[in-house]
């Protein structure tokens, strides 16, 4: 049996039980981010965009009560998830599959009737592909970094692939075209020089749905990693054996999970040790290098964007408000002068320690001077909400609910919160409609 002959014919059935949940908390995650990046700018200025550039179709634009053709859907949906770095990650690829991977496959179900439990399957497949071809991507261009996009859009392709009846033998032919089309964002330009492009999210749904119009309409393409290149066809191997979907981390705050680590790190000494940020005189993040670069060269941030790649922004910002949500990286608060001047005491280093862990861990070691002359020193930590210490499901619907219920209204998100926890007794178009 062919590696497309393994995806295509398992079942919803076939998943285990802790996969089937694991695919239903990942769709609402991706689906509450959405729901909270229509509170920022890029928004509106993406779904004028797309108005402009792709007319009108049958596919909805989340939230918006428009409808555009499959491809200007998913890269708008993929675009506008990602300009709120709120959703789930891929520790080992250092990327995140579910932005490129959900909304490709949630589109795809407007072509043609389909299940919840088969939407939720193809859902499935899509992290399995998008991980292990981020794992093969990696090694490949190393040393080059690419963004999330470069290779989350082939797990996007086979969840599309799926739904859409793409046949065995045109399988990879597809994913190939995906993989031709994909971007090599280099990441970590926009991690120092931070912008909407993200980490390539849009890009990627735009190559993904782009593949299969070109299969439609006969166009063929070539061999993807998994059929040419030996890493690849070994990555591939192990799907349905090792189910890397249960690997994904989820986020508590709105920001790059890289800086994360430094969050949870001065909140530690701040409860600890009870000073106001008044009383702070500097602030050391020693981290990773990659984390280093997080908005070092744009200070104080322009943008949502870049107040979300700021680590000095996304520190201070916490310090002073206790808290770290839309409202800290929102534009109409990058003037506020308290955080700007603290964001300026903030100071990085790489320690080889940690640059060893990662990417299999992320982690950041704080250390802080008071006024007063006291030296605070906290503990390496990470981020919650890793695999290994995930979140439950209460604080998972908290999530939910802040972001949904702030951005639509507590009676949508009641709506939305019934109709995916009981999905898979559900055809996909009652999403659809609430989208």
């Amino acid at each position: 049996m062919s590696y497309a002959e393994k995806i295509l014919s398992i079942s919803w059935d076939d998943l285990p039980d802790e996969v089937q949940n694991q695919s239903i908390r990942c769709l609402k995650d991706i689906i509450a981010t959405s729901a909270g990046s229509m509170l920022l700018p890029v928004s509106g200025q993406a779904g004028e965009l797309i108005n402009s550039q792709y007319g009108n179709g049958n596919v909805p634009l989340w939230f918006r009560d428009k409808s555009t053709s499959f491809v200007g859907a998913a890269f708008y949906n993929a675009l506008t998830i990602d300009s709120l770095d709120c959703h789930d990650g891929f520790r080992p690829n250092k990327g995140h599959a579910g932005a490129t991977v959900v909304p490709l496959a949630v589109g795809a179900c407007s072509k043609r009737p389909v299940e919840g439990k088969e939407l939720l399957t193809a859902i499935v497949i899509g992290y399995e592909v998008a991980c292990r071809s981020g794992q093969v991507i990696h090694n490949l261009y190393k040393p080059a970094f690419h963004s999330s996009g470069s290779w989350a859009s082939l797990g996007a392709a086979a969840a599309g692939a799926r739904l859409l009846g793409v046949p065995a033998e045109s399988f990879d032919n597809v994913l190939g075209i995906t993989e031709y089309y994909s971007p090599i964002s280099p990441i970590l330009r926009c991690t120092a020089s931070p912008g909407v492009v993200k980490g390539g999210a849009g890009a990627g749904g735009w190559a993904a749905a782009t593949a299969l119009q070109m299969y439609e309409n006969n166009m063929p393409g070539l061999p993807s990693i998994f059929n040419s290149e030996p890493s690849g066809k070994k990555q591939i191997a192990s799907f349905g054996q090792d189910w890397m979907i249960m690997r994904q981390y989820f986020k508590l705050y709105p920001v790059c999970r890289w800086s994360q680590p430094a969050v949870e790190g001065v909140l530690y000494l701040k409860e600890k040790y009870k000073f106001c940020h008044e009383e702070i005189e500097s602030i050391e993040i020693s981290t990773f290098k990659e984390a280093a670069t997080l908005g070092g060269f744009q200070y104080p941030p322009k943008h949502s964007d870049a107040a979300q790649f700021s680590m000095p922004w996304t520190v201070a910002a916490v310090l002073i408000d206790n808290q770290l949500g839309i409202e800290q990286i929102h534009p109409n608060r990058l003037c506020d002068p308290e955080i700007i001047k603290l964001g300026r005491k903030v100071k990085t280093r790489v320690s080889e320690e940690i640059q060893k862990r990662f990417p299999q861990e992320c982690l950041a070691k704080v250390e802080m001077l008071l006024k007063d002359g006291r030296r605070l020193n906290g503990p390496v930590m990470s981020a919650r909400g890793e695999h290994t210490n995930p979140f439950t499901k209460e604080q998972m619907d908290d999530k939910f609910n802040l972001l949904v219920t702030n951005s639509l209204g507590q009676e949508k998100c009641g709506l939305l919160n019934n109709v995916l926890e009981t999905l898979p007794e559900r055809s996909a178009l009652d999403l659809l409609t609430l989208l």
